[in-house]
């Protein structure tokens, strides 16, 4: 495979802009035919490398087998691809509005314009689907793309180039790595919008450096997604369902499960599930071919630092997967905590690993109380068979999204938006949504025929104005 050279320079990253600047200027508004061929040739170019991307994630995770690679990241992203393809011709069909009678004659509509350059920061959990995925959108809505690819994965990052070169090459898509230099300089350039996916700490930096030069943000980050147990819900249920989102990818999932809130009397019951599931799934622990690896040794250690204060602290933390060691070769067990204090860093940070904190709750009502006192999540899990509680988390809890009796597959729904609120993020992208976040609605008027309006210049003692002035309410 010819590898594409990487961008990784300050000088290099701004020539790349200006030549996609450059490239904007001259086709400002890409027709929906060479949209629609950019999106199949991603797709074919994603098909014929899917081998080495498999390969390259292993390699870079240290351990994920290709199964979890394909499910997590190549399904869902190709789901999305197709998805626009299919609807983008109704996506960029301009939408009528209505005009004022004192207008008329006239028509009115939104023209939905492409933005220009558009900037995309991935992070390095998912470098597959949160680099290509946002590009899907932006491509669709007409957009030239620049991506700042994470600096831990550089085998995947070196196929990604490959396939976006084969596909759209650079008239389309520059592909910058380097650093945290590099994405600092590059969160500085004058980009028409950025997407930024990763912690909401440097989602802080993010957001000063594109208030820069008013650069339209989106940001989607993290925080602490909760999974409550109502009183009614099959704990068997539960526990799979649980154990599918916190284990796949070793819980190095942003929409992961961060803690669980259940009541008192379900604990020890779900506890025990989670435990047979994850027989079931890992049969010999952390040892498992199917269990991944945490990305590096830095990841892994800040886990260990969680529990060894948890510890330290009195709380009992239980390995979930007796069945191998607590630690082996990049991987660690599942733990659950036991009712953790608030000051601690696990029940601070978000955990993003295999570390399950759990929390018990004697009311409802208490454990609603908990989450809304907190950041917003990215996403919360509520598992129940009552729809009054359904329709009190719709409500009363403000999260980026509300899935019902499953984990993690909101991301995977290519017609539905993902992204944040509050210290989780803003603005979303995926679907319908992920097009008009990067489309410039521009408000189109067309007048025809006489300028009723001219009567109403001045002078202003005129008996038109004083009829206005009666009976303006009615216009």
């Amino acid at each position: 495979m010819n590898t594409t050279p990487a961008i990784s320079s300050k000088e290099g990253i701004h020539l790349a802009l200006s030549r996609l600047k450059n490239a904007t200027q001259k086709t400002p508004f890409p027709l929906a035919e060479e949209r629609q061929q950019c999106l199949t040739r991603l797709q074919a170019a994603l098909m014929d490398h899917e081998t080495s991307l498999l390969d390259a994630l292993q390699k870079d995770f240290g351990h994920r087998t290709h199964e979890e690679s394909r499910l997590l990241e190549l399904v869902p992203l190709i789901g999305e691809i197709k998805h626009a393809k299919r609807h983008l011709a109704k996506w960029m069909k301009p939408s009528k509005r209505k005009v004022h009678i004192s207008t008329l004659p006239a028509s009115a509509q939104v023209f939905y314009q492409p933005k220009g350059v558009v900037g995309i920061i991935s992070p390095w959990n998912y470098p597959v689907l949160l680099s290509l995925g946002p590009l899907v959108g932006a491509l669709a809505a007409g957009n030239r793309v620049m991506m700042k690819l994470s600096e831990f994965c550089p085998e995947t990052n070196r196929v990604l180039r490959n396939i976006v070169t084969q596909a759209l090459g650079e008239s389309w898509v520059e592909v910058v790595e380097g650093e945290a230099e590099i994405a600092n300089e590059f969160s500085l350039l004058p980009f028409d919008h950025l997407l930024f996916t990763g912690s909401t700490s440097v989602g802080h930096i993010i957001m000063r450096n594109a208030a820069e030069h008013l650069t339209p943000i989106t940001l989607e980050l993290g925080g602490k997604s909760p999974l409550l147990v109502a009183p009614s819900a099959d704990l068997r249920d539960t526990a799979k369902k649980l154990v599918f989102g916190k284990a796949l990818n070793a819980g190095q999932t942003c929409v992961a499960p961060d803690y669980v809130m259940c009541h008192a009397d379900q604990k020890q019951t779900l506890i025990d599930y989670i435990k047979q599931e994850l027989a079931a799934y890992y049969p010999d622990g952390v040892l498992s071919h199917d269990y991944t690896s945490l990305i590096n040794t830095r990841q892994l250690d800040r886990l260990k630092g969680y529990l060894e204060q948890a510890r330290a602290a009195g709380v009992q933390c239980d390995n979930l997967m007796p069945q191998g060691p607590e630690e082996s070769d990049g991987k660690l067990a599942l733990h659950v905590l036991h009712q953790p204090d608030d000051e601690l860093r696990v029940m601070q940070d978000e955990i993003f690993g295999p570390l399950l904190p759990i929390l018990i709750y004697s009311e409802m009502s208490e454990a609603l109380s908990y989450i809304q006192q907190r950041p917003r999540p990215l996403a919360m899990y509520l598992f129940t068979q009552q729809n009054d509680d359904q329709k009190r988390c719709e409500e009363n809890i403000a999260s980026g999204s509300l899935v019902i009796n499953h984990t993690l597959v909101q991301v995977a729904q290519a017609d539905l938006p993902f992204g944040g609120i509050g210290a989780s993020g803003m603005g979303a992208y995926h679907a319908e949504e992920g097009f008009r976040t990067f489309s410039h609605c521009k408000s189109v008027l067309r007048k025809r025929g006489p300028n009723v309006l001219a009567l109403l210049r001045p002078p202003y003692g005129r008996r038109i104005h004083r009829l206005v002035a009666k009976f303006w309410t009615f216009l």
